[in-house]
């Protein structure tokens, strides 16, 4: 199974009882075993061996913030927790323990595929309805990990440094502004980069930069007190660009990677799109800014990329440990 898989078009995919046209349930399902990895199957040995051909000077570069980076989660989320742990007065012997708290939403993060319904159905990715996701380890992200991990070829869409070359100061990454497809296309463009599908499309929008540049005040108003922010377009046209593409997940630095608050009630929220109807993990708050400049340097946009989420039964979302290798 691999980007070799025939897919058809969006219009002639098989119509889903209460689901929208355009629903991939059952096309990964393999000898009757429903799948729970969606569009991660397009990492096949092929895929990966392909990309590894990206890798050129032997650099990497990590992606993920620092844990502690968000003073203040949205959402009501409890913040990041370190606690040192000195084990002399504890059993004698001179060492250390940490402990750690995280809130897997409240940082470089994927959205695994136990994440979010589609809000009308009550429906996750395969059909899994909500009663069963709560009780259940079906969808989980551990089995990201069993199939060892999310490997393929990064593709960076720089729109930030496009945006800025092409007109002017960037809009506020705490405002909702939409990233549009030909905002998108034209950065592809720009950049002189093809996508192919089983990419891992990436989207720099300066969330990161912002939230790292910012003071104490503004990250409080920006994020723990307006859930408000950058992100691509949720309209039709995008849904039907992203299918087009076929991605095997996508990311971005920004809170969720679509513009947030999304639509619920026109139809095209990203979330219900990517990880309910196509099995696509999102990741979001991945810090870009080192590999765009990377990028810049060695005037390329794509790169091999590794990511291990944590493995954890039944795991909902999960620090990307993600690494981009030149």
């Amino acid at each position: 199974m691999g980007s070799e898989l025939i897919f058809p078009a969006f219009d002639d995919l098989p119509s889903v009882e209460d689901e929208p046209q355009g629903c991939l349930w059952g096309f990964f399902d393999k000898d009757g075993k429903k799948d729970e990895i969606g569009t991660i199957n397009l990492l096949s040995p092929t895929n990966v061996l392909t990309a590894s051909r990206e890798i050129a000077t032997g650099e990497s570069i990590q992606l993920d913030w620092p844990l502690h980076n968000v003073q203040f989660p949205g959402f009501s989320r409890k913040p990041f927790e370190h606690t040192k742990v000195d084990l002399q007065p504890l059993i004698n012997f001179k060492g250390m323990d940490d402990e750690l708290y995280i809130n897997t939403q409240s940082g470089s993060q994927w959205d695994g595929l136990k994440h979010f319904a589609h809000q009308a159905t009550g429906k996750y990715y395969n059909g899994l309805s909500h009663d069963e996701n709560t009780k259940s380890n079906t969808n989980g992200t551990h089995n990201l990990c069993k199939r060892g991990g999310i490997v393929g070829r990064g593709v960076l869409a720089d729109w930030l440094s496009w945006y800025e070359t092409h007109k002017g100061e960037a809009p506020s990454p705490v405002s909702r502004h939409e990233i549009t497809v030909d905002d998108l296309e034209q950065t592809l463009k720009w950049q002189k980069t093809t996508t192919r599908p089983g990419d891992i499309l990436i989207i720099r929008s300066g969330y990161v930069r912002w939230h790292n540049n910012a003071s104490t005040e503004a990250r409080k108003s920006g994020t723990k007190d307006n859930s408000v922010a950058i992100g691509m377009q949720g309209s039709e046209k995008s849904v039907r660009w992203l299918y087009d593409h076929h991605f095997a997940a996508v990311a971005g630095d920004t809170v969720a990677f679509e513009a947030w608050p999304p639509k619920l009630d026109e139809g095209w929220c990203l979330h219900e799109w990517l990880l309910v109807q196509w099995g696509t993990p999102i990741g979001e708050m991945w810090d870009l800014e080192s590999l765009s400049q990377k990028c810049k340097d060695e005037r390329r946009y794509t790169f091999f990329l590794t990511s291990a989420p944590l493995h954890v039964e039944g795991g909902i979302g999960s620090p990307p440990g993600a690494i981009a290798i030149f």
